[in-house]
């Protein structure tokens, strides 16, 4: 709340002009958007919503969060289930929500690829997740896979998960499970997306949550190039099993994970033709520049103002 109260102070005694707020997140405006709802607050907010909206069984929180989200004017969410599930707990207009693909910045990942060398690829499964990632059952379909290597990049921690400790009972019990915990740097990312360029496949084993965890990797693995396999998260905004890019995993099913981990294994033609649909997903349909589009547009939309797409193309 300290936050929200030291923001919204911020931007209301700010002394240049604006035409609206637009969040990534929409923790810090809570303050603002009380007086947006209370029509103390005039400019239109618009914030990526990560979750489908709340809402309560008792009837007076449901009004309060019913009269709070009035104060927001558009949700961008990453899944049209989100926007299902909010449609159906009623608090709030269909209107105010819209999906967009959060999608990779192509030219970075184009020099990614140019920079790396080829010839260095290598012959492994590569996870670099952190968050909310299910290791053990990531493992266990390795364990039973044992002409398959897994490379894990991790941090320490993330929020309350201890990723060190956890992976450590794992670190030297199977030969094909190479376990590497890593800080940030400057050059991290590019490290990480120079390792799973380099792999045969790209893994992303989450547990089960109500949001889109694992989506970042899944975009940058397909802007790489790469065949996914990856835990089925209803979430996701692309169906890779659909689209002829990867395989779905249910939760915390190892032996599927071996299964799809020999199937790579086996037929590496399927898995190079996997990683060419999935880098045509990202070009056609899901990208930064699409989504720079697509997130102007509808902030000119919220504005009621004519949008110019010559002036956001220069």
């Amino acid at each position: 709340m300290i936050l929200a109260i030291k923001l919204a102070f911020k931007i209301l005694f700010l002394d240049e002009s604006y035409d609206m707020i637009y969040g990534s997140t929409p923790h810090g405006l809570e303050l603002l958007v009380f007086l947006r709802s209370l029509c103390l607050y005039n400019k239109p907010i618009v914030i990526w919503q990560h979750r489908a909206l709340k809402s309560s069984t008792n009837p007076i929180r449901n009004l309060f969060l019913k009269f709070y989200y009035r104060g927001f004017d558009k949700f961008i969410m990453f899944s049209e289930l989100h926007i299902k599930e909010t449609l159906s707990n009623k608090t709030t207009r269909k209107s105010k929500l819209v999906q967009m693909h959060w999608g990779p910045d192509i030219n970075y990942f184009d020099k990614i690829i140019s920079e790396t060398k080829a010839e260095i690829a290598g012959n492994y499964f590569c996870s670099t997740g952190r968050e909310n990632r299910d290791f053990p059952t990531l493992i266990q379909g390795f364990a039973a896979s044992i002409n398959s290597s897994l490379r894990i990049y991790t941090t320490k921690q993330h929020g309350k998960m201890n990723n060190e400790k956890l992976l450590l009972d794992y670190g030297d019990k199977y030969n094909n499970v190479e376990v590497y915990i890593i800080e940030n740097t400057p050059n991290l990312n590019q490290f990480l997306s120079q390792e799973v360029y380099k792999s045969k496949c790209a893994v992303i084993s989450c547990h089960e949550h109500n949001y889109t965890v694992g989506l970042t990797s899944l975009l940058e693995a397909m802007a790489l190039g790469k065949a996914v396999i990856t835990s089925d998260n209803p979430y996701f905004p692309i169906d890779v099993e659909k689209e002829g890019i990867g395989i779905k995993i249910p939760y915390g099913d190892p032996a599927a994970w071996t299964e799809a981990v020999d199937f790579i294994s086996n037929n590496p033609e399927i898995c190079k033709e996997m990683g060419k649909k999935a880098r045509k997903f990202i070009d056609d349909r899901c990208n930064s520049d699409l989504l720079s589009f697509n997130v102007a547009k509808c902030l000119y939309d919220v504005s009621k103002r004519k949008f110019n797409y010559s002036s956001t193309n220069s």
